[in-house]
């Protein structure tokens, strides 16, 4: 009986369950990646071992994330392998081009079926009074992010800022490493092939980055943000029944939440990814203490900043044709950059808000105020910048439209602090680990590299048992479930 029940659960280990996807911060990958690494610290000195097995697992890992859904992402890796190979061979412009618009209608085609399908549909049906209906299209895990990597990879190409791999596995093995496929960082093309072919060390300081980051990133998210979620999905569920004070403290409690978990994700990947000897590119770098919203786009979720800037808002003209032309580029790639992240208007509205505060920032740099540079001024655009940014993630969390009007509505128009007090004793954990949320903010960089160091230093034994006190803290305050990351959906 035991024996049929530990193979049972063997079994589940490397079956694709859709009801429990693979998350960094489950008990099965933590159990899977401690038998990987032990595997993998034998063949990583051999680059085509090296190569074949990560290239292997990370597949074996998106199946167990996304069932038979990675044969999409295979057919995206053979066909934009050939494409860039045949857009190096020929010179011809027209050629080119067709090659490239091939490519890009292909991957965003199947981006655009798979995420956008339904959107279309339920559209039609509210324009013809029902008579379109949603289809159940299932949405693969980090489609968006893969999809983004790809076209960057081909557009790269075709622009010559880098010559196309000859070699499959490299390629796939680029496109599918496990760390960063479903929820980013964005990895361009350029930055990770000549890791591929280097000799590969691995030292005592970058496990005790791998380490260090890994830690922190599951704090992040299974700590603060899974904890803060249980709060937050109470009032976002039903906003208008909840006074104005608690739907405050759900917007505070989001704000916080999606960047530790998004972050937290980031960390991880991170992390995970210099246990094997690669270098990921930064993700977040402290984005709410942003003295204006121009920043904050420099200091959140920077691959896709940095992604949208070169292959969207450069390639419609960006500053080249005067600044009424530079802010329509600028609106417009906002807009885009909320569709990308779901299919739903209040994802358009939300980035579209954040297209015009862009644009407002622009022309408030215009004005040349004489205080601009004061300290105090900057305090003050801190603190506007992070609640511009914070009322705009009403609309990201909310379940509809209308249901961020009705949360915003309840904080303007039915703001209590009657509630303060009974809030305070009932959610006093809420507010602690949201103070620890915002502080950590805060921190001069120099107390955060010294910690980086102190642990990198410190004896193994030591490394063990923090990781032990983590294991048991994520335990104490994880809610029922495992919760997935924020941004699998996208």
């Amino acid at each position: 009986m035991l024996l049929n029940i530990y193979l049972e659960n063997i079994k589940d280990l490397f079956i694709y369950n859709k009801d429990n996807p693979m998350l960094f911060n489950s008990g099965a990958f933590l159990l899977l990646f401690t038998l990987f690494i032990s595997i993998y610290a034998a063949v990583y000195k051999s680059k085509q071992a090296r190569t074949w097995y990560l290239f292997a697992f990370s597949i074996f890992f998106y199946y167990k994330a996304s069932g038979f859904y990675f044969l999409i992402l295979l057919l995206s890796v053979f066909a934009d392998y050939w494409i860039a190979l045949i857009l190096m061979k020929i010179e011809n412009k027209r050629y080119r081009l067709a090659f490239l618009i091939f490519s890009l209608c292909l991957n965003l085609g199947l981006l655009f079926y798979f995420k956008y399908t339904n959107f279309l549909v339920e559209n039609f049906a509210n324009l013809t009074n029902g008579k379109f209906k949603a289809i159940d299209i299932f949405l693969p895990i980090g489609i968006s992010f893969y999809t983004f990597q790809t076209i960057s990879y081909v557009v790269d190409v075709y622009r010559k800022v880098i010559p196309p791999t000859k070699s499959f596995i490299d390629y796939a093995f680029y496109m599918t490493f496990f760390p960063h496929l479903v929820a980013g960082p964005i990895v361009r093309a350029r930055d990770f092939l000549p890791q591929i072919n280097k000799k590969i060390q691995i030292s005592k300081v970058d496990i005790g980055i791998g380490l260090f980051l890994i830690i922190k990133g599951l704090i992040k998210k299974a700590v603060i943000a899974d904890y803060l979620a249980q709060y937050n999905d109470i009032i976002y569920g039903m906003p208008s029944s909840y006074s104005g004070f608690e739907n405050l403290m759900a917007l505070y409690g989001y704000t916080i939440q999606i960047y530790c978990d998004f972050s937290g994700y980031s960390d991880m990947a991170i992390g995970l990814a210099r246990l094997m000897g690669f270098r990921l590119c930064d993700n977040f770098n402290s984005p709410y203490i942003s003295s204006n919203i121009t920043e904050f786009w420099r200091r959140w979720h920077m691959s896709l900043s940095s992604w949208l800037r070169d292959y969207l808002y450069i390639s419609m003209g960006g500053n080249r044709h005067g600044k009424f032309r530079q802010n329509i580029n600028l609106f417009l790639t906002m807009l885009i950059g909320g569709l990308w992240h779901g299919a739903s208007w209040k994802f358009v509205v939300w980035g579209g808000l954040h297209g015009i505060g862009l644009i407002v920032h622009k022309l408030y740099l215009k004005l040349k105020l004489p205080f601009a540079d004061a300290k105090w001024a900057k305090i003050l655009g801190i603190f506007i910048t992070f609640h511009f940014v914070a009322i705009l993630w009403v609309f990201f969390r909310a379940d509809s439209y209308g249901s961020a009007i009705d949360s915003l509505r309840q904080i303007f128009c039915n703001m209590d602090l009657a509630f303060v007090a009974p809030f305070a004793k009932v959610r006093g954990l809420f507010l602690v680990i949201l103070a620890i949320g915002i502080i950590t903010h805060f921190i001069p960089l120099k107390y955060k590299e010294f910690a980086l160091e102190k642990f990198t230093n410190l004896h193994f034994a030591f490394k063990f048992i923090i990781i032990l006190v983590v294991i048991q803290l994520v335990l104490q305050l994880q809610s029922e479930n495992v919760t997935p990351f924020i941004y699998f959906q996208f």
